[in-house]
């Protein structure tokens, strides 16, 4: 039997699963980044590799067993980074042949399966993508956290620690969110913080969402911080439906990552500005994990793939005669 394997490699984790040729779900692993932009090519590559292991150990299969891998990756966004990230896929070595496509692809495909519609994820950084009714997709955001990625949890924790500085400076009003910062990092005064800040790696200041989040209903810096962040991603959601002329049609966006548990105050802003331009969609959450898209796109691949072999074998059947 074939088996395929699915990976969904982002800022924060990489997530394999492995599942037969019917769909079933025998193998999961989880490791580290896979973010090259963030860890380096030779880290994403060990990531995947490991990711995939974990998953073998737990289906007690062997990488022989693998036909067909979709690598799911965020931070691909040129063509230069593509051909990168298909050399350290191929280096990891994880089945018999690997696909690269941007995650922003696998998790449209776990959240509607091909049809119509809309994913934003507010994770460690931010995208939206959308499919429309003639099969057009287009992407929007995922730059990366020096230019882009509004609305992620690094962006929160960005603009939580720009407006902690500005208390200190006398800029902005005080709030209880300048003394938790410090706490945050265990230093006396928040100018010791800056021997953390600088250093620190993305999901490091994406860590600090969380302590937006727990503050909001008390703290109105938290609440702004927040409300900003909805809009951010909700404007994502709005270009995806004007660039796919989906704006008065009825379809699902749905949403993933872990921004969006930030509280009632993100999903509110977020709400509020898909429905002025997009009156008729629905929103929900997406229920199942992005590496399943992953794995629906090994799926094909490994469908394509047989009947490739069985178009040439009737090709070289109508050659053969019988003696």
């Amino acid at each position: 039997m074939s088996y395929i394997v699915g990976v969904d490699g982002g800022a924060s984790k990489t997530i394999a699963l492995i599942a037969t040729e019917s769909g079933k779900i025998v193998g999961r692993g989880r490791s580290e980044s896979s973010n090259y932009q963030n860890v380096g090519a030779g880290s994403a590559g060990e990531a995947i590799r490991l990711a995939v292991e974990s998953a073998l150990n737990t289906a007690h299969l062997t990488r022989k067993d693998l036909a067909i891998a979709v690598v799911a990756l965020a931070g691909i966004d040129s063509s230069k980074d593509i051909t990168e990230a298909r050399r350290f896929t191929r280096l990891a070595n994880i089945a018999a042949q690997s696909f690269v496509t941007h995650d922003s692809v696998s998790a449209l495909y776990a959240a509607t399966q091909g049809k119509p519609g809309i994913i934003v994820n507010s994770g460690t950084g931010s995208f939206a993508a959308g499919i429309n009714a003639s099969g057009k997709y287009a992407r929007a955001g995922g730059w990366g956290y020096l230019i882009g990625d509004e609305g992620s949890a690094f962006d929160i924790g960005r603009m939580a620690l720009a407006l902690s500085f500005k208390m200190l400076d006398g800029r902005v009003k005080p709030s209880r969110l300048q003394n938790v910062i410090r706490k945050h990092f265990h230093v006396s005064s928040l100018e010791d913080a800056l021997t953390s800040v600088y250093p620190a790696k993305v999901d490091d200041i994406a860590r600090i969402a969380p302590i937006v989040a727990r503050l909001a209903s008390t703290d109105s810096t938290c609440r702004r911080i927040l409300d900003s962040a909805g809009l951010e991603l909700g404007e994502l959601a709005c270009v995806i439906a004007r660039k796919l002329d989906m704006t008065q049609g009825t379809f699902p966006i749905v949403t993933t990552g872990g921004g969006f548990k930030s509280g009632r105050y993100l999903v509110r802003s977020f709400s509020a500005r898909i429905k002025r331009e997009c009156p008729r969609a629905a929103i929900s959450i997406l229920r199942t994990e992005p590496a399943r898209g992953a794995l629906m796109l090994a799926s094909h691949k490994l469908h394509e793939h047989k009947r490739y072999l069985a178009n040439k074998m009737a090709n070289l059947n109508g050659v053969v005669h019988r003696a």
